[in-house]
C-alpha cells in the first residue's frame, strides 16, 4: 500500500513540475510576426476629449496609440499671379518648419507671371523645387462655362503638378496648399502626427486642416479634438500615392474638388478634420477664380488655431472607425431631439441636443438657422458624418441629424 501512495505521489509532483515548466515558457514566448506587416500599436489611453456621454452602453474600448512615422511629407504649394500671397505663405511655412528634410517645399506654378516665379526664386535653397507648369497646349472648356474656365487651369495645374511629385520625384505622401491660405503653427506637426491613419485605417482616404463651419461662435474650443467627415474638405489637406494612383486616370478637366466628392470617388470613405482649422483663407483669397465668393461674408469669419499644441503626446486612435464610430452614435444617442423653435430657450446645463431633418429642404433651414453652411455636394453636407453635422450653439453641441435611424448612406 505504501509503495502505490509513493508512486502516486512521484507521479502527481513530476506532473505539477512539468506544467509549471510550460507555464514559464509560454509566458516568455513571442509570436514570430511578418516583418512587413506594421508593429501592433501599443496601449495607451484614448484621447479623453472623445468620450461617449453614456459608457454604460459601450463595451470597454480597446486602448493603443498609433506609432510615430517619420515619413517625408513635402508641401506643395500652388500659385500662379499672387506674387505678395505666395510669399506671405511660404514665410508662415518656414516659420512653423522644424525640420527642412520631413518637410521640404515645393513650390508649383502656372501662369508664367513673372512677379511671381522671382517671389519664389527669391527664396533661394529654402524650398527645395519650382515647377513651372509647361505648355500642355490650348485649355477645352465647355462653352457654358467659358466664364469659369480658370476651374479647368487649375484642374490641369493640379493634375500635372501632383503627378510629377508623387511620381516622378517619387514621394508617398504630400501635403497640398495654396497661396492664400493662413497656416496654423501647429499645421505640420498635424499631419506628421495624423499621417499613420492613413496607414492603418482604410475607411480613410485624406487628412485635413480645415473645418467648413469653422467660425468662432459654432466651434467648441478643444484644439486637439478631430473629427470623422463624409464631406472632402481639401484647404490644406495630405494625399496619398495610393490613393492618387487610383483616382488620377479619371482626373476631371475641371471642378476638381466637386469630382473628389462624387462616390465613384470616395468609395464610402472618409477624411480626418480638426474642430478648430488649421488653415484660414487670407485677404489674397478674395483675388482669385472665385472673385472673393462667399469670403466676407463666410470665409474670413473661420477661425484657425494658434495654441501650441504637442502632437506627439496626444493618442490619435480613438479617430479609427472601428473605436469612433460606436462612440460617435452614443454621443448622439444621448441628446434630446429638439426643435428649431427650442434653439431660443436652451438651457446652459443642456450639454447636447438633436436637430431633426428628413430632406435637403429642411437640413438648409437649420443650416440657416444655426448660420453653418446650408450646401450640400453629392448629398453629402459639409463636414457630414453619417448624415450628422455638429456645431456649437451657446455651451450646447447641436447634432444636425438624418431622421434616417439607422444610418443607411446618402441617397
Amino acid at each position: 500500500m505504501r509503495s502505490i501512495l509513493k508512486k502516486i505521489l512521484i507521479t502527481t509532483g513530476v506532473f505539477f513540475l512539468v506544467n509549471v515548466f510550460l507555464l514559464l515558457s509560454l509566458r516568455h514566448f513571442h509570436p514570430v510576426t511578418n516583418k512587413n506587416e506594421p508593429e501592433p500599436p501599443l496601449d495607451r489611453p484614448i484621447n479623453p476629449k472623445f468620450r461617449p456621454l453614456i459608457t454604460s452602453t459601450l463595451s470597454p474600448p480597446i486602448l493603443s496609440k498609433l506609432p510615430k512615422i517619420d515619413v517625408i511629407l513635402p508641401v506643395v504649394v500652388f500659385g500662379c499671379n499672387r506674387p505678395h500671397a505666395l510669399q506671405t505663405h511660404i514665410e508662415a511655412l518656414l516659420r512653423i518648419r522644424k525640420n527642412p528634410e520631413l518637410h521640404p517645399i515645393i513650390v508649383s506654378l502656372d501662369c508664367h507671371h513673372d512677379a511671381t516665379i522671382q517671389a519664389a526664386k527669391n527664396f533661394g535653397n529654402k524650398i527645395k523645387t519650382i515647377i513651372e507648369l509647361p505648355d500642355l497646349g490650348p485649355i477645352h472648356v465647355p462653352s457654358q462655362f467659358s466664364h469659369m474656365a480658370g476651374y479647368y487651369k487649375i484642374a490641369r495645374h493640379y493634375n500635372y503638378s501632383i503627378n510629377y511629385v508623387l511620381n516622378t520625384l517619387n514621394y508617398e505622401a504630400i501635403i497640398i496648399t495654396e497661396d492664400d491660405l493662413e497656416v496654423s503653427p501647429d499645421f505640420l506637426d498635424y499631419f506628421q502626427t495624423l499621417y499613420p491613419l492613413l496607414l492603418y485605417d482604410k475607411t480613410l482616404w485624406c487628412i485635413s486642416a480645415w473645418n467648413d463651419n469653422g467660425i468662432d461662435k459654432r466651434i467648441a474650443r478643444e484644439s486637439s479634438l478631430l473629427h470623422r467627415t463624409d464631406f472632402f474638405p481639401g484647404l490644406g489637406w495630405l494625399l496619398k500615392k495610393t490613393i492618387w494612383n487610383e483616382i488620377k486616370a479619371n482626373w476631371p478637366a475641371g471642378f476638381w474638388d466637386d469630382w473628389m466628392r462624387l462616390p465613384e470617388q470616395r468609395h464610402d470613405r472618409a477624411c480626418i478634420r480638426p474642430e478648430i482649422s488649421r488653415t484660414a483663407i487670407s485677404p489674397d483669397g478674395k483675388q482669385g477664380v472665385s472673385q472673393g465668393q462667399h469670403y466676407d461674408r463666410y470665409l474670413r469669419k473661420i477661425v484657425k488655431n494658434n495654441d501650441p499644441i504637442d502632437w506627439t503626446a496626444i493618442d490619435i486612435s480613438y479617430l479609427l472607425k472601428d473605436r469612433y464610430d460606436p462612440v460617435f452614435q452614443a454621443q448622439i444617442d444621448a441628446c434630446p431631439i429638439i426643435t428649431i423653435s427650442d434653439l431660443g430657450h436652451l438651457k446652459n446645463e443642456m450639454k447636447c441636443a438633436q436637430l431633426r431633418y428628413k430632406n435637403k429642404k429642411e437640413f438648409v433651414t437649420i443650416a440657416d438657422t444655426l448660420e453653418i453652411m446650408n450646401d450640400l455636394k453629392s448629398n453629402v453636407p459639409r463636414t457630414a458624418y453619417r448624415g450628422v453635422v455638429q456645431c456649437r450653439y451657446g455651451q450646447t453641441t447641436i447634432f444636425v441629424t438624418p431622421n434616417q435611424q439607422p444610418w443607411k448612406g446618402y441617397e
